[in-house]
């Protein structure tokens, strides 16, 4: 795919500083598909986001700042940022260098500064959300102008999955852009199409604590699809259904969360009996939320741990948090689903 023209608007900034948002998601179905098959998959933002800032400096280093990383500080000369240092920092340097080379941007002396409520390996493209960011940042700073949705997510894309090798699908980087309830078809030209601006429907985000290496996790799941393991090839052929039968749910002019709960379940057993992705732990909490009430419940993302989700009808939230107490995992409760994607908030740092 190659770089989109970006559009021109009729607002210009000029300002000494720039601000970008985006959210984390939930994948509902077709986890991995896009980079297996260029296949399709259904997403969901979450009320959880990334903010960065980009700020005007005074001619000298481009300064990289995330109390998330470690270190949480570099500075890196405008003809280096492509040697990078292994660390959370290089998500927001290898935007920098793919937007600076696919647009006349000028980026010298500025600080990039990011700070997100997306826990950092759990399933919720929290890399996605801080390269979509940076990336949306950088192009309204240097140019002056909103930037094309298609621009944000090409150069968050190409960042991480060419800069940085992660085996990263097309996917994590359109949902964040996106927002809403979307169906991605992924491929040479990939596809959102917008189903809902949420699900409408309690979300109850069980975060289990358990974490993992995305890219390792990445890499032995390529391995075995190529290597033709019957599991993933099966999970293929399967979850494509899936996808279109989530898609038309989701489209009807009233979704009956009830089957799109029974979609979760689906889901939730091909990615633990196919794909080999689940954890004890996930387990316990998804067969607990369904017996407290839930529609239904899956992990989201690589799996190995990270996070799940529950689709909770009103009064089963109670019990479905009350079950869920005793257990080493963290929860959060959202009415529903986040409805925008990128966003320009005023920088705030």
């Amino acid at each position: 795919m190659s770089a989109p023209v970006m559009a021109e608007t009729r607002e210009r900034v000029r300002s000494a500083a720039v601000s970008a948002c985006a959210p984390g998601r939930l994948c509902l179905a077709g986890e991995s598909l896009d980079w297996m098959t260029g296949g399709p998959s259904v997403v969901a933002a979450v009320p959880l986001h990334t903010q960065v800032s980009v700020t005007r400096g005074d001619g000298g280093p481009v300064v990289l700042r995330s109390p998330d990383s470690e270190p949480t500080a570099r500075a890196v000369a405008l003809s280096d940022l492509g040697g990078y240092a292994g660390d959370g920092l290089d998500y927001m340097q290898a935007t920098a260098k793919v937007v600076k080379e696919s647009w006349p941007l000028l980026m010298g002396g500025a600080t990039i500064e990011a700070r997100s409520s997306v826990p950092v390996g759990a399933g919720l493209s929290s890399s996605a959300a801080l390269t979509v960011a940076t990336a949306a940042a950088l192009m309204r700073f240097a140019v002056g102008v909103i930037p094309q949705a298609a621009s944000v997510a090409w150069a968050a894309y190409h960042a991480e999955a060419g800069e940085l090798g992660t085996g990263a699908g097309w996917m994590d980087f359109l949902a964040c852009t996106h927002g809403g309830v979307c169906r991605i078809d992924a491929g040479e030209q990939p596809r959102v199409t917008r189903l809902s601006d949420s699900l409408g429907t309690p979300l109850v985000l069980i975060d289990t604590v358990q974490r993992r290496t995305t890219r390792a996790v990445l890499a032995s799941k390529r391995d075995r699809f190529r290597s033709g393991d019957p599991g993933m090839r099966a999970y293929a052929d399967a979850a494509t259904g899936l996808v279109d039968e989530m898609t038309g749910e989701l489209r009807a002019a009233m979704p009956d969360p009830g089957r799109v709960g029974a979609l979760l379940n689906e889901g939730q057993t091909l990615l633990r009996d196919l794909v080999r992705c689940s954890t004890d732990l996930t387990d316990h909490c998804v067969i607990r939320c369904l017996a407290a009430g839930a529609y239904g419940a899956k992990l989201t993302g690589s799996g190995h741990g990270g996070c799940l989700f529950a689709l909770v009808p009103l009064d089963a939230i109670g019990p479905v948090l009350a079950t869920l107490r005793d257990l080493p995992v963290r929860v959060m409760v959202f009415t529903t689903s986040e409805s925008h994607g990128v966003v320009f908030p005023p920088s705030e740092f």
